[in-house]
């Protein structure tokens, strides 16, 4: 059927993905991948998506673009599958150079997320 609302997870590692999909239908059923186009995953680089241009309203990489080769790349890829008016969401962490703000950091990323 057709749904409201399509989310597609994509990954370049197909295990990563197997396991997500395995996850997903024993949380969710799997009358939410059989019976639905409501969730998807496909096998994935993030610098050359599988994906047509304008394709997605919103787009997020979570520990990503540490991990590509080329982040200008993926960041264009990105751009180029999200339809005008889409949101590009980036969850990333980085090394605090401030040392109180450092142990900030290190107390909410080691003990609050």
């Amino acid at each position: 059927g057709k749904d409201e609302v399509n989310v597609t997870v994509c990954d370049i590692n197909p295990e990563m993905l197997r396991v997500g999909e395995s996850r997903a239908r024993k949380r969710y059923g799997s009358a939410l991948f059989d019976e639905t186009c409501a969730l998807k995953f496909v096998e994935g680089n993030a610098q050359c998506l599988p994906f047509e241009d304008n394709s997605f309203d919103l787009y997020t990489i979570a520990f990503g673009l540490r991990n590509v080769t080329d982040v200008d790349m993926a960041l264009r890829d990105a751009l180029r599958v999200l339809k005008p008016g889409g949101r590009f969401l980036c969850l990333e962490f980085s090394h605090v150079q401030n040392v109180p703000l450092a142990q900030l950091y290190d107390i909410y990323s080691f003990h609050v997320i």
